[in-house]
């Protein structure tokens, strides 16, 4: 156990790799807010497209030092935000929404899983990546990519390759379904619409983008809230899906033995997760968070562990680490076939969703404002 535990700790070799992918990772922070605003893109991506450039403008004998780092960074910094962002997650949050809110996101994200794989090794793409598709449209986009990808022994080029599709096909997503709200919603739905976005949308800042989009369009400012809900509740099935997929592509894994194909860190997230349900259960019943903390400072708590140390820091400077690690090559043979996948996977993905939001708006009507 303390073997173990010690090869989580840095090492001096590490050092040049982690400080790249930090300032990397804060260069990123710097430039997204200075990207067209109607585009939301994350810090997360760009450090990804910043650290890959970076990678391939520099003569080799400046980044090979980096490799440890970078290493470190990609697998145990990544790793260790999974766990933070479970911090996010409350199962009274997932409750608010109402009972269809589960089977609709389970629907959404079962049809991904299922059918983008299959799609993928038709188009005679790599297991791996077909995988890495499939989480990242169906789940949670860059953090689904960046939890599956270990455990499916994922190169860095087809992570870079399974952001680009979420950043893609996830923006057009974002553009175009607030109308599609309009269209086929009431107007006075707000929780089907945001159900909607939620199960459609794929990375968690292009869901709030698009929600914004619809509440500032339709003067609904409830749509927001409902979206980080739906999302949230189709966030927690990636506990589920890691395993999944690591039974799927196991090497030296029990194929008999799910509980042995189960990553540490999942235990973590779900372990965190169950932290925050347990402080935000006590806080409604009106106590305190596991007997210690008030509302303020529980809330303010959980937003820094599971944004600015779990997203912003962790998964930032592990992605960041992912970029500074692609060669540009790897690309070359890639061709449309990645891209076509991801259209599709986005297409019945979103599909999916739509219907789950419909059926729920019809089970459960809205009375006209």
């Amino acid at each position: 156990m303390l073997a173990r535990l010690s090869a989580l700790l840095p090492r001096p070799q590490h050092a040049p790799g982690v400080l790249a992918a930090a300032a990397t990772a804060g260069a990123a922070a710097v430039v997204a807010p200075q990207l067209p605003a109607h585009l939301h893109l994350s810090a997360i991506p760009v450090s990804i497209a910043l650290g890959a450039f970076a990678a391939n403008a520099l003569p080799a004998h400046l980044t090979r030092p980096l490799a440890p780092g970078l290493a470190y960074a990609s697998s145990t910094l990544l790793r260790g935000g999974i766990v933070c962002v479970g911090a996010k997650l409350s199962a009274l949050q997932v409750l608010s929404l109402g009972w269809a809110a589960v089977p609709a996101a389970a629907c959404s994200v079962g049809a991904g899983v299922a059918i983008i794989p299959r799609l993928a090794a038709a188009c005679g793409l790599a297991p791996r990546l077909g995988a890495l598709l499939a989480c990242g449209t169906s789940i949670c986009g860059v953090t689904a990519i960046s939890a599956v990808a270990p455990v499916v022994g994922a190169t860095q080029a087809e992570v870079a390759i399974a952001v680009a599709n979420v950043v893609a096909f996830g923006s057009c997503a974002m553009l175009l379904y607030p109308h599609v709200a309009a269209a086929l919603f009431s107007p006075s739905d707000s929780q089907s619409i945001g159900l909607f976005f939620g199960l459609a949308v794929h990375d968690t800042a292009q869901v709030m983008g698009c929600a914004a989009s619809y509440a500032e369009q339709y003067s609904d400012a409830a749509v927001v809230g409902a979206a980080a809900v739906a999302k949230l509740t189709r966030n927690v099935l990636l506990a589920a899906v890691v395993p999944l997929m690591s039974v799927r592509h196991a090497s030296g894994v029990s194929k008999s033995s799910v509980a042995a194909a189960i990553p540490v860190f999942v235990v973590g997230f779900l372990g965190m997760a169950a932290l925050r349900t347990a402080g935000d259960t006590q806080l409604a019943r009106g106590g305190r968070a596991l007997f210690i903390f008030d509302h303020s400072t529980w809330k303010n708590g959980a937003d820094w562990l599971g944004v600015s140390l779990g997203t912003k820091t962790l998964l930032g400077t592990g992605l960041a680490a992912v970029g500074l690690s692609v060669n540009i090559s790897a690309f070359q043979g890639a061709g449309l076939a990645p891209f076509i996948v991801g259209a599709a996977g986005a297409l019945i993905v979103g599909t999916v969703g739509l219907g789950a939001a419909l059926v729920a708006s019809r089970v459960n009507p809205v009375p006209a404002k």
